[in-house]
């Protein structure tokens, strides 16, 4: 008895796609607004930390193997080079103000986010008591790690410059 060869080619088919991986399910839609809120409650946390004039606070901002690109464009990666670079600015100005403001933040899946917003601080040279005020632009990639905690990953900032 010989079978039709279409039909064997419906057989051969059908077994393949019982076979198949099902396609996986889409990920679950991500809240932008709920996102926004978080990382701008992480940034007040920096910029409370940073008017504590400790290093090893801010840094323990970032991710482990975080990175850090301020605007002289020397890169810094890892919590330890995070402190120790801004630690150097701690230990020239005291700070007083520190404001960041998202201006927005879009989702990369469900544990990344990139964020765009710019900041302000101001405060006094330690030596000669000058006053030293600064603002400029920042982006930032935010990544969820396993606890749950949105963590700067990678970012990098640029001073306005002063206008004479």
């Amino acid at each position: 008895m010989s079978m039709h060869p279409r039909l064997s080619s419906v057989f051969v088919l059908l077994a393949l796609g019982a076979c198949a991986k099902p396609a996986p399910e889409p990920a679950p839609p991500v809240d932008v607004a709920a996102v926004k809120d978080a990382i701008q409650a992480r940034e007040k946390e920096w910029s409370a930390a940073y008017l504590t004039a400790d290093g090893n606070a801010v840094a323990a901002l970032y991710t482990e193997d975080g990175a850090s690109v301020p605007n002289t464009g020397d890169w810094h990666r890892g919590r330890a080079a995070i402190a120790k670079d801004i630690q150097s600015q701690f230990d020239s100005v005291t700070f007083t103000t520190r404001e960041d403001i998202t201006d927005e933040v879009i989702p990369a899946g469900s544990d990344y986010v990139f964020e765009l917003g710019h900041y302000a601080a101001s405060g006094t040279y330690k030596v000669g008591g000058k006053p030293r005020s600064v603002s400029g632009r920042y982006a930032v990639l935010w990544r969820k790690d396993a606890d749950g905690a949105w963590r700067l990953h990678r970012d990098i900032g640029s001073e306005t410059p002063t206008k004479p």
